[in-house]
């Protein structure tokens, strides 16, 4: 089952390194194949400091959960998606958030599933009759079967 993972999965599963998140993303290989657009490294960058701040972590364990996590999801380009994802993405999320334009072109084009904590972007979604998102309570449940 493909599974497109947002920006604040990634940093829930840095923040929480014995949490569920962290977990889901390390140990369901053989349910799940995790992808998210290759910008979100640059946007965890951005947040580095965020990180550092509220983990209370080092410098080198930030970078060390990073990595690792890292491993268990494939980075795509965002100019491999198609353009009718993208279109389709953008008209999905221009009311309700733009920024998360990306990962539901991702989902649309992998034929896939959003797994987002974002209860913003859920809660539009859902309003829009959007049935293929996951919370991290579901992608439990379904490895869990």
């Amino acid at each position: 089952m493909n599974v497109v993972v947002d920006t604040n999965i990634l940093f829930s599963a840095i923040l929480s390194p014995k949490g569920k998140i962290h977990d889901l993303l390390l140990n369901s290989e053989r349910e799940f194949s995790f992808f998210t657009p290759v910008f979100l490294i640059q946007e965890l960058e951005l947040h580095h400091s965020k990180l550092l701040k509220i983990s209370g972590f080092t410098e080198d364990d930030v970078k060390f959960l990073k990595r690792t996590l890292f491993h268990h999801i494939e980075f795509i380009d965002p100019e491999i998606i198609q353009p009718e994802s993208w279109l389709k993405g953008f008209e999905i999320t221009n009311d309700i958030d733009e920024k998360d334009t990306p990962f539901v072109a991702l989902a649309i084009d992998l034929k896939g599933l959003l797994w987002t904590g974002d209860k913003k972007l859920m809660k539009g979604l859902k309003s829009k009759g959007i049935d293929w998102i996951l919370t991290t309570e579901d992608l439990d449940q379904i490895r869990n079967k």
